[in-house]
């Protein structure tokens, strides 16, 4: 009866123990996580430092075990009479190719088998690292190691994921006869820690398309938002047609630029559009008045200007056509622009009351047409 509450209790102290411990850890993008683990041994603790590092464009979560010792782990679970002959270890019977020194022999030490509880035979090495939500991704397995490093691929977008470190072994080199080496399993720890991962993406990860048509279409609204304010500066156009220009040019750009009511995580997305409701709600505020201006203007003048600056128009648009010199092409572009602004501008402030100013007009908007189609 005292042997059996005795191994009743030896039972129990095993289990608390090998205690699972859990780690919640929060990862981000090539922030690395650490944590500094310990095998005991009796000529002191061996210091085991585990990182683990998240990487976004790859999706992957990669682990490395360093020590100052040479390391050895299983892949996968496997039990002691499997992997080892009497006290030699068998790799030809693991369920996967290490690569070394095939020549080489690795033993395990008594004062390490004596920790293992009997029968030894059935006792079970964990694979050394185990995980939830990924796929270890392939790697070349070494028998023995400086450094232990694994892989594994995320699912597509995932914020969480698990992972468990269990059985790590050192590895100590005994003697080299030739060209074998014989080193011994001397001591070894299951960790048993879960570390339970929260990962923080970055929100615009891949969202770079979306990102350059956000800016760009600020950037086209506010253009177009500027040249619109400047062409009504004043608030005030002195006729009929000038007020019908202003409202249909109004109209166009909140047809060309309409709200955006989307939304994106990405703050450099909702910054733009954010931006770009505020230049909507700009052209969409501006307003003007109608004051017909006391002193005569002279009509048939009025005409003669405006057919000029369309002729001139042409005739830029017909030198850029020839022209080969890149400089001499954009500063025809830059004069044809300030033409059409500043004849805009005085339609807008005389208006066009006689058939020949309306002639004259519909002139200029060919040949205004005929320069947006041709100089790009």
């Amino acid at each position: 009866m005292k042997r059996l509450i005795f191994s009743i209790i030896l039972a129990a102290m095993a289990v608390v123990l090998h205690a699972q411990t859990t780690k919640p850890i929060t990862l981000s993008d090539k922030a690395p996580f650490s944590d500094a683990l310990q095998i005991k041994d009796k000529t002191g603790d061996i210091p085991v430092d585990a990182t683990i590092l998240f990487d976004e464009d790859q999706n992957t979560i990669t682990v490395t075990l360093k020590s100052e010792r040479k390391l050895f782990v299983f892949w996968n679970d496997i039990r002691y009479k499997k992997a080892f002959k009497h006290k030699r270890l068998r790799t030809d019977r693991l369920s996967y190719t290490l690569t070394g020194n095939t020549s080489d022999e690795f033993r395990c030490a008594k004062r390490f088998r004596r920790r293992l509880p009997k029968p030894r035979c059935k006792y079970e090495f964990h694979s050394w690292l185990q995980a939830d939500k990924m796929q270890l991704q392939e790697q070349d397995l070494k028998i023995v190691n400086d450094s232990i490093t694994a892989t594994f691929k995320l699912q597509e977008q995932a914020t969480s994921a698990t992972l468990r470190l269990r059985d790590v072994l050192l590895l100590d080199e005994v003697k080299q006869k030739g060209v074998t080496r014989y080193y011994s399993l001397t001591f070894g720890a299951d960790f048993n820690t879960q570390y339970n991962i929260t990962i923080q993406r970055n929100p615009c990860w891949g969202e770079d398309s979306r990102i350059k048509s956000a800016t760009n279409a600020l950037a086209a609204i506010q253009q177009s938002y500027e040249s619109f304010k400047n062409l009504f500066a004043t608030g005030v156009v002195s006729s009929e047609d000038g007020e019908k220009m202003f409202h249909d040019l109004q109209n166009a750009l909140l047809t060309q630029f309409p709200m955006d009511s989307d939304s994106c995580a990405c703050p450099k997305v909702e910054e733009a559009r954010k931006r770009y409701n505020q230049f909507n709600d700009s052209i969409r505020s501006i307003t003007v008045t109608m004051q017909v201006p006391e002193e005569e203007i002279d009509r048939v003048e009025n005409a003669k200007t405006i057919r000029a600056n369309a002729r001139t128009i042409d005739g830029n648009v017909a030198r850029w056509l020839v022209s080969t010199d890149q400089l001499e092409r954009s500063d025809l572009i830059e004069q044809c622009k300030t033409i059409i602004t500043d004849t805009n501008k005085l339609i807008i402030a005389n208006g066009t009351k006689t058939p020949e100013e309306r002639d004259a007009v519909n002139t200029f908007r060919k040949a205004e047409q005929y320069f947006r189609r041709t100089c790009r």
